[in-house]
């Protein structure tokens, strides 16, 4: 049997070599500031600065601090942008701003103008039978049940209104499309008017309204077309403004919402501040 070797003591440093070693010693010192310094507690902010997310409604805009337009001269300047482009296909839009609160309920619902803005919409109809074709007499460019349930969940969506026949929401309702038409807002539903027992005739209102929606505090919504005449333009404003109020007045949650301001704008122009005056102040 071999033997076992033995350890070397000698080889081991001493005390005394480790005393006056010739090494320099590590930066003790130096490390403890840096963990100090670095777990030192954070200032505070000052109390003057108030805290993000604090404040609960949109912030208003405050009308006395920016240019306003009478109706008559903000259609002229964006006249003066839209030169050269096409005064059918060219839409003047509405934007109001609303005194809301950020987590109050929201407006979403459509109006029939008294002038009507007239867009191609491509309309899709959930229904079968005589419905069906009744759908596809008034122009439907999509008719149908599971045929267009398959187009639809590979991602084929052709149109731009949804609506479905009475008869047929339990079948729509059964192959859950609401995760894929819903963030669209093509998920037709009894609320907004889109589950209907005539297609025709939904098709026909659907086609001449204009639909809106409140996002982020503001409200727009296609008023008219480039084409039309001051007095054309200003009484879809007016119902359409009127509307609003009632609309105001009638949710179940009030949350303090009222119009803060209203924008004219257009395709290619800017958005102009009106005044609520019809024409300039100088020429009245």
């Amino acid at each position: 049997m071999p033997p076992r070797p033995r350890l070397q003591l000698s080889a081991l440093p001493t005390p005394s070599s480790i005393l006056f070693s010739s090494r320099p010693a590590p930066a003790v010192a130096c490390l403890r500031w840096q963990v100090r310094n670095y777990a030192a507690p954070q200032k505070k902010p000052s109390g003057n600065k108030k805290s993000r997310g604090g404040r609960t409604h949109f912030k208003p805009t405050d009308l006395s601090q920016i240019d306003q337009f009478s109706l008559l001269e903000a259609m002229r300047y964006i006249q003066a942008f839209e030169v050269g482009h096409d005064p059918v296909a060219t839409k003047y839009e509405l934007h109001v701003k609303l005194r809301t609160q950020k987590s109050g309920p929201t407006v979403k619902s459509r109006i029939r103008l008294p002038k009507p803005v007239k867009t191609d919409l491509r309309i899709c109809v959930i229904a079968e039978g005589k419905q069906a074709e009744a759908a596809k007499a008034a122009g439907a460019s999509l008719v149908g049940t599971q045929e267009v349930f398959e187009k639809i969940q590979n991602g084929e969506i052709d149109f731009d209104k949804c609506i479905c026949h009475e008869g047929s929401f339990a079948a729509l309702i059964k192959a859950r499309l609401g995760p894929i038409l819903g963030p669209k807002g093509l998920m037709p539903s009894q609320k907004l008017g889109t589950v209907v027992l005539d297609v025709a005739k939904a098709m026909k209102e659907l086609t001449g309204a204009s639909e809106y929606r409140e996002r982020m505090g503001v409200i727009r919504v296609p008023i008219g077309q480039i084409a039309f005449t001051e007095q054309e333009l200003a009484k879809n404003i007016k119902a359409f403004m009127e509307q609003l109020k009632k609309e105001f007045g009638a949710m179940s949650f009030r949350a303090d919402k009222s119009i803060n301001e209203v924008v004219l704008s257009s395709t290619r122009s800017p958005g102009f501040s009106l005044s609520g005056e019809f024409m300039p102040v100088a020429e009245t």
